[in-house]
C-alpha cells in the first residue's frame, strides 16, 4: 500500500474510490437530507464529494498529452474500422480534457454565474466521455470476438492474456459510460448506482498499477564471493497497461 501511495495513479484511484463511496453514500441520505444526522451525513458527504473532484480535477491538467502523442497509433491498425474507431475514441477524451479543463478556469471566479458555467462546461465534457468509454467498449468487444474466433492459437498465454484484457476493457469501459452518462445528466441512472459501480472501477483501475511484490533471492555462495555480481534484489521495471485507452475520470 506504501509503494502504491508512491504514485500519482495509485492516490488518484484511492481518492476516486473515497469520492464516489460518498456518491453512493449521499443517494443513500438523499430521502432524509437536511433531517438530524441523517442530513448531517448526506451534506458532509456531499461536501467530501466536491472537494476531492475539485482536487482530482486539478491534477487532471496534462493528462491528455499522452492520448495526443498516441493519436498515429490509430492509423498503424490493419482494420479501416478499428482504426476509425480508436481515432474517434481518443479525439472524444481529448475533446473531455479540453472541456473539462475550461470547466475547472470557470469556477476559479467563485461566482454563482462562474460556478454555474463552469458546471455546464463539465457536464458538456461528461458527454463527451461518456461517448468515448462507450467506442472503447465497442472496440474491445471487437478484439475479444476476434480472440474467440481464432482457434488456431486457443491455448497460448499470448491470446489468453489478450482475452483477458479485453474483457477487462470490456467491463470497464461499459460501466465507466454508465456513470459519465449519469453524471453528465444525459441518462441518469441513481447516485447510488453510479457510487458503487464508481468504486467498482477504481478498484479495477487499480490492478494494473499495483506494485509487483518482489521476492527476496538468496545469492549462492559463488555469488557472494564475487562483489558486485548480485548486490541483493534486483529492480524490474513495470509497465502500466491502460486498457481500454480512456485514462480519466470525472465527477461534479
Amino acid at each position: 500500500v506504501n509503494a502504491l501511495c508512491q504514485t500519482y495513479e495509485g492516490r488518484d484511484r484511492l481518492a476516486r474510490f473515497a469520492q464516489f463511496g460518498s456518491r453512493a453514500l449521499m443517494g443513500l441520505t438523499a430521502g432524509r437530507a437536511g433531517i438530524g444526522i441523517v442530513g448531517t451525513l448526506h451534506a458532509d458527504a456531499r461536501h467530501l464529494m466536491t472537494t476531492i473532484s475539485g482536487g482530482r480535477r486539478t491534477f487532471r491538467w496534462g493528462r491528455e498529452l499522452p492520448i495526443l502523442l498516441g493519436l498515429p497509433q490509430a492509423f498503424e491498425l490493419s482494420d479501416p474500422v478499428d482504426c476509425a474507431l480508436d481515432l474517434a475514441q481518443k479525439v472524444t477524451v481529448l475533446i473531455f480534457f479540453t472541456l473539462d479543463h475550461i470547466g475547472w478556469v470557470r469556477q476559479l471566479r467563485q461566482t454563482r454565474r462562474g460556478l454555474m458555467s463552469g458546471l455546464s462546461s463539465i457536464q458538456l465534457g461528461l458527454k463527451f466521455l461518456t461517448v468515448s468509454c462507450s467506442l472503447a467498449a465497442l472496440l474491445a468487444a471487437r478484439r475479444l470476438r476476434r480472440c474467440l474466433a481464432s482457434d488456431s492459437a486457443a491455448g497460448t498465454p499470448a491470446l489468453v492474456l489478450e482475452r483477458k484484457q479485453c474483457v477487462f476493457g470490456l467491463v470497464r469501459n461499459g460501466l465507466m459510460a454508465v456513470q459519465a452518462a449519469h453524471l453528465s445528466r444525459w441518462l441518469e441512472t441513481s447516485d447510488v448506482l453510479v457510487g458503487v459501480l464508481g468504486m467498482w472501477t477504481s478498484v479495477m483501475d487499480l490492478v494494473p498499477v499495483w506494485p509487483e511484490r518482489k521476492l527476496a533471492v538468496q545469492p549462492s555462495i559463488a555469488e557472494k564471493e564475487v562483489p558486485g555480481k548480485l548486490g541483493g534484489l534486483r529492480k524490474r521495471d513495470v509497465s502500466v497497461d491502460s486498457v481500454g485507452s480512456t485514462e480519466d475520470e470525472a465527477s461534479n
